[in-house]
């Protein structure tokens, strides 16, 4: 593996996030509850990712990255089939859990992360690359295998859904990842560059932190 590409994957997975204290103790019992703040927030990030890579394809006049970067909207969006796109799936699974989307409210430190990327992707293309990529491709992977787990775990106590908005997103990640990592190794050739799609990538995992100490708020680990 290319080593610039192996640093920014050590990156993610030595960063504070994936330690977070709700995350370490959802991962070993997810609450009902838990489970429905987690995707009410996620919503609003599942709705923002397909602009960040529309804004972050505009950044470049590299004809091979926007083709790229739109496969990747391309499959977040279905292919096309409205019912099959990203968030349509994830407005399923919520219905399917009784929660009711109208009255689903964004909290202040979710509107800051999502805020925080736009920030980030505004700073340049290679900044971009390193919020979506690592800290977004990569890292949820990551993240979504812990709730996955908890899911399941959680669906054995009480009549649930199938977690298709869990399938649909770790089986996308790992080609999305995969085909952003390349794209940074094929793009970001001189330090500058790499410099920039490091600093993306670390203010993108701090942003991300945000988004848990809003739940941490809201529903407080047992330990704190």
């Amino acid at each position: 593996m290319n080593e610039f590409i192996q640093s920014l994957q050590t990156e993610v997975q030595n960063h504070s996030v994936l330690t977070n204290p709700w995350i370490q103790e959802k991962s070993k019992q997810l609450e009902f509850e838990d489970l429905l703040l987690w995707l009410s927030q996620e919503y609003y990030v599942s709705v923002g990712f397909v602009n960040w890579f529309l804004l972050v394809a505009a950044k470049t006049n590299d004809q091979l990255a926007k083709i790229i970067l739109v496969e990747n909207i391309w499959e977040e969006l279905g292919e096309g089939n409205v019912a099959e796109t990203h968030v349509s799936i994830l407005e399923d699974f919520l219905e399917k859990l009784g929660f009711n989307l109208k009255e689903n409210q964004i909290l202040e430190e979710t509107k800051e992360y999502l805020s925080d990327m736009e920030n980030i992707i505004e700073r340049g293309f290679f900044y971009g690359l390193g919020a979506l990529g690592p800290a977004n491709e990569y890292l949820l992977k990551l993240e979504y295998s812990k709730i996955a787990d908890s899911y399941q775990e959680l669906k054995e106590s009480r009549q649930l859904p199938e977690g298709k908005f869990f399938n649909v997103n770790l089986n996308a990640d790992e080609g999305h990842s995969k085909r952003m990592f390349d794209l940074i190794e094929l793009t970001a050739k001189n330090d500058g560059e790499k410099q920039e799609v490091s600093i993306g990538n670390q203010l993108a995992l701090d942003a991300r932190a945000k988004f848990y100490v809003g739940l941490n708020r809201i529903s407080p680990v047992k330990s704190s």
